[in-house]
């Protein structure tokens, strides 16, 4: 089944008002967000898309390295997930932040980055036109990290279970949810992964091709 963008829109309502403090009792998954962010080797002055930023909890990371010389765009499909990300930015006093209120495959986005995130967003590595609209805003060589979960390998039991369970309100389908970056490697020709939690949490990285081949 592919993505349900009104299923999510629904679902984001109500999980936007405890999605902060459910991730941040994760330890594993804050510390996941941290390493993600630093395989971008995002630099002063570099301009990211944060895509499905949702609240910003990557926002202070990037931020960060980017300096106030750099620009974040964050988009994201909730306006219940986006007026907590826009909070967060005035109460932080940033002025380089764009955020975008759209469904990714039709945002209008203003530039060239030099590095994506994916974080915690299967629905959206899931969806082709997606990344589509994404890539075409990218810089040839931009750095591209992405964050997420996955099924775990069948020796680890139950632990599925607990996967299920703990994504059940943040996604709407399953597809390649035993390798969820698997459309990445057609526009990061040379992704790498590493896999954490007895393999259910990866992180992907690497950086994109100067031109993305087409699927015919």
């Amino acid at each position: 089944m592919p993505a349900n963008s009104d299923v999510a829109l629904k679902r984001y309502r109500n999980y936007a008002k405890t999605y902060d403090s459910e991730q941040k009792r994760n330890s594993s998954a804050e510390t996941n967000r941290v390493r993600v962010i630093e395989r971008l080797g995002l630099q002063s002055g570099d301009i990211v898309l944060d895509v499905g930023c949702g609240t910003g909890l990557n926002f202070a990371a990037i931020e960060a390295a980017i300096g106030p010389s750099g620009r974040m765009i964050g988009i994201d499909l909730s306006p219940n997930m986006l007026e907590r990300a826009s909070a967060r930015v005035d109460g932080q006093g940033w002025t380089n932040v764009t955020l975008i209120e759209s469904a990714i495959d039709t945002a209008q986005i203003d530039g060239s980055a030099d590095a994506v995130l994916f974080c915690m967003t299967h629905d959206i590595l899931q969806t082709p036109t997606a990344l589509d609209n994404v890539f075409a805003h990218a810089k040839p060589g931009a750095h591209v990290a992405s964050l997420g979960y996955k099924w775990a390998p069948w020796w680890t039991g139950p632990w599925n279970y607990f996967i299920w369970n703990f994504t059940r309100y943040a996604i709407t389908t399953r597809a390649n949810f035993s390798k969820p970056w698997r459309a990445l490697e057609r526009f990061v020709p040379d992704l790498q992964v590493e896999t954490m939690s007895l393999g259910s949490m990866y992180i992907a990285w690497g950086g994109t091709a100067t031109a993305v081949a087409s699927d015919g």
